[in-house]
């Protein structure tokens, strides 16, 4: 190998540690004028850009309290036309970790996992005039886009039950709510949460999200009525809602 070779193996070599190694800290420093419009208060950040951590506050009524994040960039992976990290946060009503990626071979998240209090969603289904409670699991998801198709999707999302206000529920008693799984599952390039009983393994009703024909659907059965103990004429089979729209993105 010639030595002007080497000399720029060497400078390479040099130019990503010194990248890898640089304090998460003085970077934040420097760019921190110009980020004022995020939708966070970052009140301390440590370690490095390659692997480091922050510490902040989110500016909405939603989440309360801090926020702690911490990254893992992989560095290998970008050698192979990737970029790929590793993410956790952490907050007073959840806990998330989880993978991501973008590169040659598509976008997406693997290894999810974590749980967040029901509650935290609250203040978004307020306006629905429903309030729940409970933990949602999220048990090792893994979602692949590559280009319009979805060519991996699995994992469960899980919620413990509990009480749910909901107007026309016919009483201003909170319905108890037994536990629901979700199944993350890939069809045909689409993505589907499948929504069963946990306990019966019964169907509930399907999500969807169809990007190749660029449309979100939504199956319920009335089966879901008969969950909350609320009568309703004809079988649990029955198909009450089945809808489809295009998607706002």
């Amino acid at each position: 190998m010639k030595i002007r070779n080497l000399i720029l193996i060497g400078v390479l070599s040099c130019i990503v540690f010194a990248i890898a190694l640089f304090p998460a800290s003085i970077l934040w420093s420097m760019v921190s004028g110009s980020a004022g419009g995020l939708p966070v208060q970052v009140e301390r950040v440590g370690g490095t850009v390659w692997n480091g951590y922050a510490v902040g506050r989110l500016r909405t009524q939603i989440v309360r309290g801090p926020v702690v994040v911490d990254w893992d960039l992989k560095g290998l992976r970008l050698l192979l036309g990737e970029v790929a990290i590793v993410l956790r946060a952490e907050g007073n009503d959840f806990r998330v970790s989880g993978a991501g990626h973008w590169g040659l071979w598509g976008t997406g998240v693997s290894h999810l996992n974590g749980d967040v209090q029901a509650e935290l969603l609250n203040q978004s289904l307020r306006q629905f005039g429903i309030s729940a409670s409970g933990v949602i699991n999220i048990e090792n998801i893994s979602v692949n886009l590559s280009g319009q198709t979805i060519t991996n999707a699995e994992g469960w999302i899980r919620w413990s039950g509990g009480r749910v206000k909901a107007p026309g529920s016919g009483s201003r008693t909170p319905l108890d709510i037994p536990p629901v799984n979700g199944q993350v599952r890939e069809e045909e390039g689409s993505l589907f949460l499948t929504v069963t009983e946990a306990k019966g393994n019964q169907l509930l009703g399907e999500a969807g999200l169809l990007p190749e024909k660029g449309l979100g659907s939504l199956k319920v059965l009335q089966r879901v009525l008969s969950l909350v103990g609320m009568g309703a004429e004809g079988g649990d089979d029955k198909v009450l809602v089945n809808m489809q729209q295009p998607l706002p993105f």
